[in-house]
């Protein structure tokens, strides 16, 4: 495993994580709706750019999860 794909893995969870933590604190009440919103998808979007950079194709994924719904 290259050393690109071993720190996007770690990337990959780290933002996994905090998607999770963020969750929580949105359960909480802790963050508040637009501001939950916005760090949840800033989350999302580096764990999408991780699993890029691992190789996987995210774009083709996507698309045939919308064909699914």
């Amino acid at each position: 495993m290259s050393m690109v794909t071993k720190v996007a893995k770690m990337r990959l969870f780290f933002h996994a994580n905090m998607l999770d933590i963020c969750n929580v604190a949105n359960q909480l009440g802790i963050l508040k709706g637009d501001k939950a919103e916005e760090v949840m998808r800033g989350h999302a979007m580096k764990c999408f750019d991780a699993m890029e950079h691992m190789g996987l194709n995210v774009k083709k994924y996507l698309e045939e999860s919308k064909k699914e719904s």
